[in-house]
């Protein structure tokens, strides 16, 4: 009984993390939105600012004792590598998406992510899931399509934006997957690090190619990007990654709908963008379809 109540205390602030994540990630489209600097630009100052923030905080993690020696097992370290590929890969996805097709469409398709987890956790790791969890999944996604509908457009000009977007949501997912083997052997901080080193110099290279500039103009504009590392990788993310070896990946997934309703809360408290009845129901819908889908996975082992 003390076993079983201890482990729905860590779900719960695992839970609790994912949610927090997911505001943190979801701020980082307005930080984007305000920079100075290219979207693609503004994702390599993300990820490169990230690495000594991460570097000094395992450092001095581990001379507290509080972060373990990693559990290597042969192949972790291309995995490890694999994560910055893979998040690098769904940040150009899904900027070069946004450059093809409208934000809400690019926004959508991305959030497609939790189709591709529950197919991949299903086909790599055996993992089902049931009738209540999959009611809760369509709930949260009608409620995503509700929050970014009112600006989604279905047009055949559009229609290589779209698949960007949808192979954003590919990239995201396969990350998610990749990351919640990853962090119960090594934590969080290494996920983060090793995500952080090898999608920053690809990023770079993605910057160089499309010929935006790199730095910022002023002072403002470098601390956007440190506040843009800060909370949208460090903690945003970090939080995200910590959550993943203590959730199903499935839920997981579900779980991190809340970040479109959540950019639209920022958007309209912050940039004065408007907020609709049909977005406010979507933003409710999604909403009732994570909880729904946290119901259905508390018994739910996580992956190790």
């Amino acid at each position: 009984m003390m076993v079983e109540r201890k482990l729905a205390q860590r779900d719960r602030r695992a839970f609790v993390a994912l949610l927090v994540g997911a505001a943190g990630t979801a701020f980082a489209p307005i930080l984007v939105r305000v920079s100075e600097l290219a979207p693609t630009a503004s994702a390599f100052w993300r990820m490169a600012l990230a690495v000594p923030c991460i570097g000094l905080w395992m450092l001095l993690a581990r001379r507290s004792g509080a972060q373990q020696p990693p559990r290597s097992v042969p192949g972790d370290l291309t995995l490890l590598a694999l994560t910055g590929v893979l998040f690098a890969g769904d940040l150009l996805a899904l900027h070069a998406s946004i450059s093809l097709t409208s934000i809400a469409n690019a926004v959508l398709f991305l959030n497609s992510q939790p189709i591709w987890v529950v197919l991949g956790a299903w086909l790599l790791f055996r993992q089902r899931v049931s009738v209540r969890f999959l009611f809760g999944l369509a709930l949260a996604l009608a409620g995503a399509v509700l929050v970014i509908g009112a600006s989604l457009t279905l047009a055949h000009d559009r229609l290589v934006g779209d698949a960007l977007g949808v192979l954003s949501g590919v990239f995201y997912a396969a990350y998610i997957l990749v990351a919640v083997r990853l962090r119960a052997r090594h934590g969080s901080l290494s996920v983060m690090l090793w995500t952080s080193m090898a999608a920053s110099p690809i990023l770079l290279f993605a910057a160089w190619v499309a010929g935006v500039a790199l730095w910022p103009d002023s002072l403002r504009g470098l601390g956007l990007m440190l506040m843009l590392a800060l909370v949208g990788q460090v903690a945003g993310n970090g939080l995200i990654v910590y959550a993943l070896a203590h959730l199903p990946p499935a839920f997981s997934a579900v779980a991190l709908l809340s970040q479109p309703l959540l950019a639209a809360l920022f958007a309209w408290a912050l940039l004065g963008e408007s907020l609709g009845t049909m977005q406010a129901l979507g933003i409710g819908t999604v909403l009732a379809g994570i909880w729904v889908c946290y119901l259905a996975s508390r018994a739910a082992p996580p992956l190790r």
